[in-house]
């Protein structure tokens, strides 16, 4: 019920009180017109609601935040057209509900919008955002108003849940990244962009012959094109990922100065989730992450070689809850590895692991970053 409504409904009792008390032509002609005047507004709101339809778009599903204190502006759109050429939409109002579960985030909004008569309006609903993680943005309900506010019309509901991932400013980056290419003598489908090896089923370079070669590296048909001797230089064949533990241990306890701290080091956490990744990216490193999913009790894994790859990765990784438990990944991380191959690997925390070795996980092959470093090195 809207004010006009209420409005509308106290004229219509004075009228009502006043064409009653007062047999005047007066009166009942007013009593009159505040019968006539609702109806007529009920059928031009019928005939708008005709003629109108709704939709709800993410044409952005990323947003990233220019600096970390600042919040970020997740946005989706609604698309309002007016098919009706003699009747514009004056007022309309888009209740919009989001939750942003990884930081715990969540709110309600109301959005007010009008279209003009024979027009497509986008209008685009901005939900400011402090932390990151996916933020799930649904419009519950569109409805338009009469031109007197007394009658409103649901014109759509309950439209798709859109998904905006807010990522954080990327970091510099100071890793070694020969040290994460993870050489092997065996055979493999994926060679290093950067360094050359000796494996000739895939050319690294071709250059010009120089003493000390072998004959056998000789590309004789190139040699033959271009007239001087030409080697053929073999490629450094790689293992297939670089595994990567994802530590989602945070602290901070309920007050608000413990609850800013966790949201704090959540968002260092993706930050250096994310500049990491891109990385190792722009290196043709592939990747695979590797989380315990407290939810579910399961630990998780997703390999990353693409941006694309990277943005689905984070869209299952938002779906997991933070803990204050620093042995929760660490004990399922040695479950999960029982009976497999050990590897190098890196260990993404924001907690203090000083006592890693106690646990059961071995240092000499476990990089730990800890993300709240002002650079992110190892």
């Amino acid at each position: 019920m809207t004010i006009g409504t209420l409005l509308f409904a106290f004229l219509f009792l004075l009228g009502l009180f006043i064409s009653i008390f007062y047999m005047e032509f007066g009166a009942v002609a007013i009593m009159g017109l505040l019968i006539i005047v609702p109806v007529v507004m009920l059928v031009l709101l019928i005939l708008q609601r005709l003629r109108i339809t709704v939709a709800v778009d993410s044409k952005n599903p990323v947003t990233e935040k220019e600096e970390m204190e600042k919040p970020a502006r997740a946005v989706i759109t609604l698309s309002v057209e007016n098919a009706n050429r003699i009747l514009p939409v004056t007022k309309g109002i888009a209740r919009v509900r989001y939750e942003n579960l990884f930081s715990g985030e969540k709110g309600r909004m109301k959005v007010r919008f009008s279209v003009d008569s024979g027009k497509k309006r986008d209008r685009r609903i901005p939900v400011v955002m402090q932390n990151c993680g996916n933020v799930a943005i649904r419009v519950e309900s569109v409805k338009i108003y009469d031109y007197l506010n007394i009658f409103a019309w649901t014109v759509g509901k309950d439209f798709e849940t859109q998904n905006v991932l807010v990522l954080p400013p990327l970091k510099d980056m100071y890793l070694d990244r020969d040290g994460w290419y993870n050489e092997t003598e065996e055979d493999s489908d994926r060679f290093s962009l950067y360094k050359k090896g000796d494996d000739p089923s895939e050319i690294f370079n071709v250059r010009e012959f120089a003493d000390g070669d072998k004959i056998q590296t000789i590309h004789w048909k190139l040699s033959g094109k271009t007239g001087s001797l030409m080697v053929k230089e073999g490629s450094l064949p790689l293992t297939k990922v670089v595994n990567i533990f994802v530590d989602l241990c945070v602290a901070g306890d309920t007050t608000k100065e413990g609850r800013e701290r966790r949201h704090r080091e959540s968002n260092l956490l993706v930050q250096g989730i994310y500049s990491v990744s891109m990385y190792m990216i722009e290196n043709a490193i592939p990747q695979k992450y590797i989380w315990y999913d407290g939810r579910n009790e399961v630990i998780q894994e997703r390999i990353v070689e693409h941006e694309e790859e990277l943005l689905w990765m984070f869209q299952e990784l938002f779906k997991c809850r933070i803990t204050k438990d620093a042995q929760e990944l660490v004990q399922a991380y040695l479950a999960w590895e029982e009976g497999r191959p050990l590897e190098s690997a890196m260990y993404l925390t924001v907690a203090d692991h000083t006592d890693l070795e106690s646990m059961g996980l071995v240092r000499d092959r476990l990089e730990v970053m800890d993300l709240r470093g002002e650079k992110f090195e190892v």
